[in-house]
């Protein structure tokens, strides 16, 4: 693993090179990670068909966990045929978008993985000690299908939902209606994560409203126009 993924460093390094990740589990004593590098310009399909040969033969499980892949190639004097400015564009379609916007409040995604063991109680310590800044919090537990759980935790302005694997992935999806920013995320991340060893893979923020929001609540007003207009 560690010699693939050294070579992944030095020689991994423009398109059309890809190195994958791919978890294969059946029980907690066989689980183990298939290192891949390839130059197959379909790679998404190819692994399709690789996993699901490799599922139907062995019994295993699988799940992509990454796909990294090289840099585009430069071109040397690259001068496009005709170059385009923004007011060669028909704006109009944007600007009706940006205007039917109704941002409502924002919602966060985090992953977070360890290698140590997890249980429901440790992960239901840790959301009750994460939501304490929030007000008459009421938190439910499901165990009841697959082999780890999900907890949710509703008040009046947001709901936070933490989905465990029964392994060491656990998502945690914190949304709130005012109040919820990027440095509050880190403070329930930071409570929620507490003496565990769990680690933050992914962070994604998207503001939810309706009329296809795609700009936050503090960034938006309407009586404004864009200056791209």
């Amino acid at each position: 693993g560690n010699f693939l993924k050294s070579f992944k460093e030095k020689v991994v390094t423009s398109d059309p090179s890809v190195y994958v990740e791919v978890a294969l589990y059946g029980t907690a004593d066989d689980d183990f990670k298939l290192l891949l590098v390839s130059e197959h310009d379909d790679i998404v399909n190819e692994l399709k068909v690789v996993t699901k040969f490799v599922e139907r033969t062995t019994g295993l499980e699988s799940e992509v966990r990454l796909i990294n892949g090289g840099l585009w190639k430069k071109q040397e004097n690259f001068r496009a045929s005709h170059p385009y400015s923004p007011d060669d564009y028909d704006k109009t379609s944007p600007l009706e978008q940006w205007k039917s916007q109704h941002p409502l409040g924002l919602q966060i995604i985090t992953q977070m993985e360890t290698e140590n063991p997890l249980s429901k109680d440790v992960l239901t310590k840790s959301l009750r000690r994460a939501s304490k800044r929030f007000r008459q919090v009421k938190i439910e537990e499901y165990d009841d299908l697959g082999d780890g759980c999900v907890l949710m935790a509703t008040w009046r302005e947001g709901s936070v939902f933490v989905l465990w694997d029964g392994r060491g992935h656990v998502d945690i999806n914190l949304f709130a209606y005012e109040g919820l920013d990027e440095e509050e995320s880190e403070v329930f991340n930071r409570w929620f994560r507490g003496n565990t060893s769990l680690r933050v893979v992914l962070y994604d923020e998207h503001p939810r409203g309706f009329g296809r929001v795609v700009s936050y609540k503090h960034d938006s007003d309407r009586e404004a126009e864009p200056h791209w207009s």
